[in-house]
């Protein structure tokens, strides 16, 4: 294939789109749909990854995301994301996309725009991804996670 770039984008496009679709139909599966089965997710900044351990690891397996986003499904009605810059290596078949993902975890709660930096490694072919480092805005994504956490213990109670 002479210009992976097309087949990339679409990857790209394909798992932006799983991200929003599988909180608007509460389908865990579509946020593994267009990774490779060996992919791992790596989150930073650590800080926020020590913070919160309940909702972080350093690194994460496709069935440790599944297993976490089942738990946060739960607190969030909507999302959706507005990519802000796509850089795309043919050559190391890589990706950096900038994105503003916008959560609304209730009625009475003000949506929560988070700023969230993904380093994308695409196998071979370019249709699958192997390796997402996701960089996340703290600031904003410790407010959301707080709106998580508070929903989680009101409706265990």
């Amino acid at each position: 294939m002479n210009d992976i770039r097309p087949v990339i984008q679409k990857t790209i496009d394909t798992f932006i789109e799983n991200n929003t679709l599988a909180v608007k139909r509460k389908d865990i599966s579509l946020f593994s749909s267009m990774l490779s089965h060996d992919c791992v997710r790596v989150y930073r900044p650590l800080s926020l990854v020590r913070r919160y351990p309940q909702f972080f690891k350093p690194e994460l397996s496709n069935a440790d995301f599944e297993t976490r986003m089942k738990m946060e499904l739960q607190t969030m009605q909507d999302v959706s994301q507005k990519v802000t810059r796509t850089v795309i290596d043919t050559t190391q078949r890589r990706a950096s996309i900038s994105s503003e993902l916008t959560i609304i975890t209730g009625d009475d709660q003000p949506r929560k725009t988070v700023e969230v930096i993904w380093d994308l490694d695409f196998t071979e072919d370019g249709t699958r991804i192997s390796r997402i480092f996701e960089f996340v805005d703290t600031y904003e994504a410790t407010a959301v996670i707080e709106e998580m956490l508070s929903k989680a213990v009101s409706s265990s109670q």
